[in-house]
């Protein structure tokens, strides 16, 4: 596992290290998802922002939030664009600022990604015997309600909500 902070809680390691395992299990099949896209990881986190934006964003709004160039972003979007998984359109109120949404395309990607993952916490889930399921749904339980407590999920985040078998 890779190395956490020195300061890092106790129990923040301890959730790291169950979380971990199943996250990494899913890498693979997440990878595949964007290779299939032709998708980079600036590209990947753009499609995360405006899922979660709830409104279109000006192309230098998407490359403050991933850290890219504003040439860099541009070429990014630009890629997503011609592949059909953004959409461009002007600004109502001015006309030089270009407006970048999700396309439903861009939206079945993210859709795809979470299933990937899915498929992971699916695997882990079979394998345990009726006992164990029994005290993971308590722990869950917990933990969800104490990430809806400390977390706010936007609306319509699709890599949060369960997912339609493909």
């Amino acid at each position: 596992m890779h190395k956490l902070p020195p300061d890092t809680h106790p129990l923040a390691a301890e959730l790291m290290g169950v979380l971990m395992p199943i996250i990494k299990d899913s890498q693979a099949g997440v990878a595949a998802v964007m290779a299939g896209f032709d998708l980079t990881f600036s590209q990947l986190r753009m499609l995360w922002i405006l899922d979660n934006s709830g409104s279109d964003l000006a192309v230098n709004e998407l490359a403050e939030t991933v850290s890219l160039s504003l040439p860099a972003a541009g070429r990014a979007v630009d890629g997503m664009v011609r592949l059909g998984l953004l959409t461009r359109r002007e600004d109502d109120a001015d006309r030089r600022i270009k407006r970048i949404g999700l396309a439903q395309p861009g939206r079945e990607a993210l859709e795809k990604i979470g299933r990937a993952r899915g498929r992971s916490a699916d695997r882990f889930v079979q394998a345990l015997s009726d006992e164990e399921r029994t005290a993971l749904a308590g722990a869950l339980a917990t933990l969800g309600a104490l990430t809806r407590k400390h977390f706010s999920t936007p609306p319509g985040s699709s890599y949060c909500s369960p997912e339609k078998p493909e």
